[in-house]
């Protein structure tokens, strides 16, 4: 079951109640992150570790990713497995429901690049964007597909 015992630091207090009568919204809830379909589909690729997830997304900070995978395990999404040695290692595993959301992030993931001439044109086009970069996605998706 899931652990809501984080400390004040890590969360925030919510300004509007949260809507639990649609599916959307609780999905929204669980994946709203700007990392998270990220991460939760570097775990499902056999990335385990915060270092490799850093490697795969490099505009992240440790701090951020930190945050984002303690909301995913307090969500029920992953488990985290702690190994007792020094340094200590750490790797994160999907649960079985964050298996069940893995269809999402295959479908988002499918649905941008089946849009991406006319996405990148958009996004090309909004002036809060400055500069935009090449992930090492396509490394792990040949990974996973391999």
């Amino acid at each position: 079951m899931p652990n809501f015992g984080q400390s004040e630091k890590d969360m925030y207090e919510r300004k509007t109640p949260l809507t639990i009568d649609c599916g959307l919204h609780l999905t929204k809830e669980v994946l709203n992150g700007k990392w998270k379909p990220a991460l939760l589909n570097a775990i499902s690729m056999d990335i385990k570790r915060p270092s490799e997830m850093l490697r795969l997304l490099p505009g992240a900070t440790r701090r951020v990713l930190g945050v984002q995978l303690k909301e995913l395990e307090a969500h029920g999404m992953i488990e985290k497995k702690t190994y007792p040695q020094l340094p200590p290692r750490v790797e994160y595993s999907l649960t079985e429901i964050g298996w069940s959301l893995m269809p999402v992030i295959d479908a988002m993931n499918q649905w941008g690049d089946a849009n991406r001439s006319f996405l990148e044109t958009v996004v090309a086009q909004d002036p809060r964007i400055v500069e935009t970069s090449k992930s090492a996605c396509q490394i792990y998706r040949n990974r996973k597909a391999g």
